[in-house]
């Protein structure tokens, strides 16, 4: 069975998705265009391009059943008018012997089965053993690492954190490695020479960046002053007193009219000179002084923190004591600028110049680049080592080889054992795989002598006649394992089939194919079967006919010695849900092995929702259910005219020309497509009208839709349903 089906990234389905998780019965309602074919044309095709990020999941983790899916699709595939319909193979009942063989080598094929079985088991019993005794030798290879990682760190770089890869190591030097075996003192002694000199390539000093633009910043020059076209202003710049006076206007709101300085009462229209003065510009030039104070600030600190590195003890071919005098030297000047822009902080009517490091910066530079310079001639030197390191190391290797002997003459004496014994069991197992898989060609070609296209010939016949079909059959067609549909005459019916008749006949047929295969090798496979909207135009005869179809797949699939596992069903048709997910004695209940999903479309996405039970409960009600928890769906005009139809037609007698006639000239339209049931006739079981709409659009439709009601004296109800 299938476990659970994720649906994403696909038509209207978004990149979250929805999943489904499924049980033997599935109920999946959805109004058309909501998003339902989806599902089951994925399940129909799941290896299809389009369907790239959704997922299927199987109760065993792959799939032993055959998916059989009908849908819009399967009816356009199986039944174009160009073509003729392929033929369902299903066992016929003609020959007792050979059904007696077909059972004698099915139990043949069991018996075979049962020693592959048995074989696996014992390959995975000798597997594990294996598994062990690599367990041991790793362990064994890496006690010898940790006796020799201090002195040959070297040698097991990369190594040194995995003790599988060590043992591998160890296993390709066994077969690879011829060099001189040295004693351990004598690789001591060159590993002194080769790799614990000081001669190691050292990195390039990075070089000091010149980011010293923040000194010149104009702000910091700009003398910050208030607005000059006041009658205060021309004597604060007079006696230079700008900061003076701004210092006392910021403790203005405090002092209650009082002058902050002299104590005196001030002029009643004095703080709102000073406010005048003190302008917009006077506040965004303080703002920006203040955000470049502390720019300056933090790039003091960032170029510390980035570049005390250089005065380290550890830096190779640097002038220590002169790179700290250069640092002392650019610290000494932060400081004399952070003082002169909080001086400049507290009188902005100030112009203030910042000293430079940028000759600091450079020399600085300048011992970096001399330094490098010496790097790269040491680099080139050790360059030549390489070779040498890499002979030593193999000798070390070597060493570790010798020292290794006994542990892995032991394991690899134990490996071949087991090793031989697990290729002699997959032969064996090949071999009745081989003879499991000659039976079972066997079986089908005993089977090719029962089954037959026939039988579905007149199975399908028969039910077309049982439900008044009387003017077309089914006949076999002159292409082998095919038919052809005719009318009583005997002539081709194909072109001429009517809408109801081509879906009936085309249900009839899949509902034989289920029964039997397109294929003459798997007419008793497991199977899993999918059923999206089987009725759309039939009338109530045909439903009731159809549910009974469904409602028999549902026994077979609920026995437990039948070939069909699990049953998803989609449909629009609250009837035909109605019908086939009745439970009797359980009321609106779902049984264990069922589960009941509504699939919404809101904003042009799908989403799929589980119910605890059936939500099924009466059609007309469902209908007001949607329109009122989705009256923004792009099928809510649908859904309003299929409850303008059960309700009028239940009351009879009403005047829908009349109730058109009392709508203004811009709506009539909208009003005559809700009403436009009137013309299709009682016969039939109504379908879905797709209407496109915008919202703007679906809102103008839902004020028709309540109109109708008020203009037809029938409010009261309308309220009602809508709990208005």
């Amino acid at each position: 069975m299938i476990k659970n089906v994720n649906i994403k990234d696909v038509a209207s389905y978004d990149s979250v998705g929805s999943t489904v998780d499924l049980r033997r019965i599935n109920y999946i309602y959805g109004s058309n265009g909501t998003g339902k074919t989806t599902i089951s044309e994925f399940l129909r095709n799941t290896t299809h391009p389009n369907h790239i990020s959704c997922g299927i999941n199987w109760d065993n983790g792959n799939s032993e059943s055959d998916l059989f899916v009908y849908n819009r699709n399967f009816v356009q595939e199986n039944f174009n008018i160009s073509n003729e319909i392929k033929g369902i193979f299903t066992l016929g009942k003609e020959s007792t012997d050979i059904t007696v063989l077909i059972d004698e080598k099915k139990n043949d094929v069991e018996k075979h089965q049962e020693r592959i079985g048995k074989l696996r088991n014992n390959i995975e019993k000798k597997k594990e053993e294996l598994s062990n005794l690599q367990s041991i030798f790793t362990n064994q290879c890496w006690n010898l690492k940790l006796n020799y990682d201090e002195t040959f760190e070297e040698a097991f770089t990369g190594l040194r954190n995995n003790k599988k890869k060590f043992m591998e190591r160890c296993l390709y030097e066994v077969k690879h490695n011829n060099k001189d075996l040295y004693t351990y003192e004598e690789l001591k002694s060159k590993i002194s020479s080769v790799f614990k000199s000081s001669q190691e390539k050292v990195s390039v000093i990075p070089e000091v960046s010149d980011n010293t633009f923040l000194e010149k910043q104009s702000i910091f020059q700009t003398k910050i002053i208030g607005k000059k076209d006041i009658d205060i202003a021309s004597l604060i710049s007079k006696l230079n007193i700008s900061d003076w006076v701004q210092q006392g206007h910021k403790q203005m709101e405090e002092t209650n009219g009082i002058c902050p300085f002299c104590q005196q009462e001030l002029p009643n229209d004095f703080q709102g000179k000073l406010d005048e003065y003190f302008d917009e510009t006077y506040t965004e030039q303080i703002r920006m002084l203040n955000s470049s104070i502390e720019k300056y600030k933090n790039n003091t600190t960032e170029f510390f923190e980035k570049y005390n590195f250089l005065k380290s003890e550890d830096m190779p071919y640097i002038d220590k004591e002169r790179m700290k005098s250069l640092f002392e030297l650019i610290n000494s000047t932060y400081k004399e600028n952070i003082q002169l822009l909080e001086r400049k902080r507290l009188e902005p009517s100030r112009s203030v110049e910042l000293r430079t490091i940028t000759s600091y910066i450079e020399q600085i530079n300048s011992e970096v680049k001399q330094a490098n310079i010496q790097i790269a001639e040491l680099n080139k030197v050790i360059d030549n080592l390489k070779e040498e390191k890499e002979k030593l190391i193999q000798h070390i290797w070597r060493f570790i080889v010798e020292e290794n002997k006994g542990y892995y003459e032991s394991y690899i004496t134990s490996y071949n054992q087991i090793n031989l014994a697990i290729t002699g069991m997959e032969k064996n197992r090949q071999i009745q795989r081989e003879y499991k898989g000659r039976i079972e060609k066997e079986i089908i070609e005993l089977q090719n002598q029962l089954t037959s296209v026939v039988p579905s010939i007149h199975e399908i016949n028969k039910l077309l006649k049982s439900f008044g079909f009387t003017n077309f059959e089914l006949a076999e067609s002159k292409e082998p394992g095919h038919y052809k549909i005719i009318r009583e005459g005997g002539e081709d019916a194909n072109e001429t089939l009517s809408e109801g008749e081509k879906t009936f006949i085309t249900f009839l047929y899949f509902y034989q194919l289920i029964n039997g295969s397109n294929e003459q090798d798997k007419v008793n496979t497991p199977r899993v079967v999918v059923v999206d909207d089987p009725i759309s135009s039939l009338d109530s005869n045909i439903l009731f006919m159809v549910s009974n179809l469904i409602n028999n797949l549902k026994k077979m699939v609920r026995s437990n010695d039948s070939n069909f596992k699990q049953l998803i069903i989609l449909t629009h048709n609250v009837y035909f849900h109605k019908e086939i997910s009745f439970n009797k004695g359980h009321n609106n209940k779902k049984l264990n092995d069922e589960t009941f999903w509504i699939v919404r479309k809101t904003n042009n996405k799908s989403s799929i929702y589980e119910y605890d039970e059936n939500p099924i409960k009466n059609s007309y009600e469902l209908l007001w259910k949607e329109l009122k928890e989705n009256s923004n769906s792009i099928t809510t005009p649908n859904i309003m005219r299929r409850i303008l139809e059960n309700y009028f037609k239940f009351f009879g007698n009403i005047d829908v020309e009349q109730i058109i006639e009392k709508f203004p000239e811009e709506e009539k339209l909208v009003c005559k497509t809700l009403l436009s049931w009137v013309n299709d006739g009682s016969h039939h079981i109504n379908d879905d009208l797709y209407v496109d709409t915008n919202q703007e659009g679906t809102q103008n439709y839902i004020n028709v839709f309540k109109r109708i009601f008020q203009n037809s004296m029938h409010e009261s109800h309308y309220n009602m349903m809508m709990g208005d």
